[in-house]
């Protein structure tokens, strides 16, 4: 379990401090971040990993410090899967993270958060 919070916790780095290399390498090549909404727009959004690294990279997502909670981690051979909860200053993430071992790697293959604006 401590490999899994280790690429959860390079991923959720990343993004904090803006990292493109960092989400290069713990992302797998078939990332995918799935959520509802984006911002002012409503609907379901689904970013590839480039298009995650993109969106970072140019800090409309990512920048700001976020605490780390795990409500639960399972693991089923080489997948996965987290409940946790992210939370910056401004924002709440739910997030629902998915991970993969390959290469004897655990990478980040899938982040749906649900985004929440703090009071």
């Amino acid at each position: 379990m401590e490999e899994i919070k280790k690429a959860i916790e390079t991923f959720v780095k990343g993004g904090d401090k803006n990292d493109t290399i960092l989400l290069d390498q713990i992302l797998h090549p078939n990332y995918q971040n799935i959520q509802e909404g984006f911002f002012e727009k409503s609907g379901i959004f689904i970013f590839s990993k480039e298009q995650y690294i993109d969106l970072v990279k140019t800090k409309k997502f990512g920048g700001h410090p976020r605490t780390i909670k795990y409500e639960s981690i399972h693991q089923m051979g080489n997948i996965a899967m987290s409940e946790t909860v992210l939370e910056s200053a401004q924002l709440l993430f739910r997030s629902t993270i998915i991970c993969v071992l390959e290469n004897g790697q655990w990478q980040v293959i899938t982040n749906i958060p649900q985004i929440e604006m703090k009071n």
